[in-house]
């Protein structure tokens, strides 16, 4: 378990928490998200990025740290980073990626997502990077504005080919912060 502060810990992801995993973004993604796919349903990309086979093959990776965020040790959200992740417009720059932060709308607010953005980066300085970066839906004006305050720039955007999403909503941005 590792302590952020007295409220906050997290608690490495294991193949015997898939379970868990699931059941947890079963609650936390369709409140936040639902409204990018058709007919609201998450279904895909829930099986597709939390399946036991996906969770088996991101844990494998030697570069990555994976975890229940527990708040008043209730888990509450995820976090996975990835370090010696290069951003592709800057290449030459040693980086980590937040490949997933998810919390539950009922912790928002609380400034969870601030201490976790802190934790993140001090890990990603222990790994000598010096910008950590992420992808963010375009549509999420709160999540956006949020990573804006914390000091992240969009610096590009993508689109996603997930052909259940609604055309008009399937854009991202990727963002970066300098440390």
């Amino acid at each position: 378990m590792i302590h952020i502060s007295d409220s906050i810990q997290l608690k490495r992801i294991t193949t015997n928490d898939h379970q868990k995993l699931m059941s947890l973004m079963q609650h936390i993604y369709p409140p936040a998200y639902k409204h990018l796919w058709i007919n609201e349903n998450t279904d895909w990309y829930l099986d597709h990025s939390f399946s036991m086979d996906n969770l088996q093959k991101e844990l494998t990776d030697k570069n990555a740290e994976y975890y229940f965020v527990l708040y008043h040790l209730k888990e509450v959200g995820i976090i996975r980073i990835v370090h010696n992740k290069p951003l592709h417009e800057f290449p030459e720059k040693p980086a980590t990626y937040i490949h997933r932060i998810y919390l539950g709308e009922k912790t928002q607010g609380k400034g969870i997502g601030m201490q976790l953005l802190a934790w993140i980066e001090k890990q990603a300085l222990k790994n000598d990077s010096e910008l950590v970066w992420l992808k963010a839906m375009d549509t999420q004006a709160q999540a956006l504005h949020f990573y804006k305050k914390q000091g992240f720039k969009a610096i590009s955007s993508l689109t996603l080919d997930f052909n259940l999403i609604h055309k008009p909503l399937r854009g991202m941005l990727i963002m970066r912060k300098f440390l």
